[in-house]
């Protein structure tokens, strides 16, 4: 899987390579695990889930064979977000109306304005690049905390889409 950064540096991304731009967000996703910080589970696995349609498909398989806080990661897919599942990161394949989410998940997403409808984390494509939009107050609301470094190469917004 990707480091972080090689993904912050990473070639210009080509358009049309889906494959490609999803290999690079399955690798955000691995590297969440890295830069934020859960308060401590006794769940005996790190849960990212795919909610609704999964743009994956198999090139995010490989993340199961990866450990994030000392525990296997599983991956879990979903067609609707339901609170058993016990996710610490949910990715919403769409979104038309962002669920009420237990504290202490991250949520992220590649739909358009994701993070200033009130997710947390948004993969948006800028200067043919995948970048991270960042709700800030979304995240101060929870009980994750974010590292500085993975704050400094994100675009920052406050909660309402605004700078």
């Amino acid at each position: 899987m990707f480091g972080l950064g090689y993904l912050l540096f990473a070639p210009v991304l080509c358009a049309e390579d889906a494959s490609v731009e999803y290999k690079i967000k399955a690798g955000y996703l691995y590297n969440f695990t890295k830069f934020i910080t859960w308060p401590e589970e006794r769940n005996p696995t790190f849960n990212i889930c795919i909610i609704g349609k999964d743009p994956f498909g198999s090139i995010i398989d490989p993340i199961e064979q990866r450990t994030a806080m000392d525990r296997p990661i599983k991956l879990v897919r979903a067609e609707h977000y339901d609170k058993s599942l016990d996710c610490q990161i949910v990715f919403f394949g769409h979104l038309k109306e962002l669920p009420i989410i237990k504290k202490a998940v991250l949520t992220v997403s590649d739909t358009q304005d994701f993070a200033s409808l009130g997710g947390m984390v948004s993969f948006i494509k800028k200067e043919g690049r995948i970048k991270l939009r960042i709700n800030l107050q979304a995240i101060k609301s929870s009980d994750l905390e974010i590292s500085a470094k993975l704050l400094e190469v994100s675009e920052l917004i406050n909660g309402n889409g605004h700078d």
